[in-house]
């Protein structure tokens, strides 16, 4: 049986190309079924056969998510603790995030300017999650969140800038919710929340839990601007979409269609509650499954002509929960979906109708990025130029 192990390190998001749609093969050494397309991510998050405890090799999990979160839960504790973020992260929350996000865009895309769209990005969205969060706004913090999202999937100097940036943001968050609890200091937003949250069994969280799901607030919104850099990159070669993303509903389209065409992560993986055989492969109790999120966002049965960056096959619809796995499949309030889409999706339309309005120029860089990297963005973080006029 083949080990995919190297390949996925080597080759990384295209490292399961070619492969058919439901296959068996090794991962790290343990016999594993892939998953790719609609069906086999609803067998994915099928709770009543797959768990995500214990699925994610340990350095990836501790790196991106910390210890002891809501990534690792199943079942009651899953889904107690998820009802704190889905009440955090819900439509006025994402509002409220992208209000305050607006004004850093209007300092950053002001006439004349240039900047790097993904450094701006994430002082921008960085900046914005911590005041709506009710932490303080500090740019080596918000750096350390983006290190942390930029070598989570890394191996060598890259991964170890991500574990340092954990442990620092873990320590620093630790110290927040600490001095919350003790009331030094007032407490409001999503520090408060958190802070004060109780788990199933009315125990409050341990504090360096409590600051893990904290920077799991963060973390995932800084995210965003890997989004932001696919999303100018894709204005630029499809000026066309320039006039059309004025329009909220094109907006929304064009950042379903950034969010399918470049995934953040190339896969998701789970283990096995029970024995099971699903159209033909057996998987063992405990067994490996993992679900193939850019080949199921690269599917042609599902897509037509994939590879295309066409916004046009969202315009009048939302995706289904099956469909765009960018950030899981499911249900949000009940199954592993992550429940800051609604941020995602709000902040990366907001932040794609800006960039269009602005009139933005992308002078002769190097805009290549490699399929290898986990997660991948444009080597140059897309250089942009604003005219000296501002557009109309």
């Amino acid at each position: 049986m083949r080990d995919l192990t190297l390949p996925l390190f080597l080759n990384g998001y295209r490292a399961l190309s070619g492969l058919p749609e439901a296959h068996t093969a090794r991962l790290l050494g343990r016999p594993t079924l892939f998953l790719r397309g609609p069906e086999g991510a609803r067998l994915f998050y099928d709770d009543a056969l797959l768990t995500r405890e214990g699925a994610i090799p340990p350095a990836v999990a501790r790196t991106l998510f910390g210890r002891g979160t809501v990534h690792g839960l199943d079942g009651a504790a899953h889904r107690h603790r998820k009802a704190m973020f889905t009440s955090l992260l819900g439509e006025k929350a994402a509002a409220d995030i992208t209000e305050i996000a607006a004004t850093g865009w209007r300092v950053l895309l002001a006439p004349g300017r240039e900047v790097v769209l993904f450094d701006a990005a994430v002082a921008v969205l960085g900046g914005a999650v911590c005041m709506w969060a009710g932490v303080p706004v500090e740019p080596g913090r918000i750096g350390d969140l983006a290190s942390i999202v930029d070598g989570f999937g890394s191996v060598g100097p890259r991964h170890l800038r991500a574990r340092l940036a954990r442990r620092r943001s873990t320590g620093w968050a630790t110290r927040l919710v600490e001095r919350v609890r003790a009331g030094r200091v007032p407490a409001e937003g999503a520090l408060a929340v958190i802070a004060g949250h109780v788990d199933e069994d009315g125990e409050p969280l341990p504090a360096p839990v409590a600051a893990d799901e904290l920077i799991n607030v963060l973390r995932p919104t800084v995210a965003v601007a890997w989004f932001v850099a696919f999303a100018g990159l894709a204005l630029h070669r499809h000026p066309e979409w320039r006039a059309r993303v004025g329009d909220p509903e094109a907006a929304r389209a064009f950042a379903h269609e950034v969010r399918r065409r470049f995934p953040f992560a190339p896969l998701l993986a789970a283990r096995s509650r029970i024995e099971f055989t699903w159209r033909g492969h057996r998987v063992r109790t405990g067994g490996l499954v993992v679900l193939d999120l850019y080949g199921s966002d690269m599917d042609p049965v599902a897509w037509d002509s994939p590879r295309r960056f066409d916004p046009a096959r969202f315009l009048g619809r939302e995706p289904g929960p099956f469909e765009v796995l960018a950030q899981g499949g499911g249900d949000p309030h009940t199954g592993h979906k992550c429940p800051g889409e609604a941020f995602t999706v709000t902040l990366l339309a907001d932040a794609v109708t800006r960039l269009a309005a602005s009139g933005f120029e992308v002078p002769p860089q190097d805009l290549r990025y490699r399929w290898s990297e986990v997660p991948t963005r444009p080597r140059s973080g897309v250089n942009i130029r604003l005219p000296q006029v501002p557009a109309v």
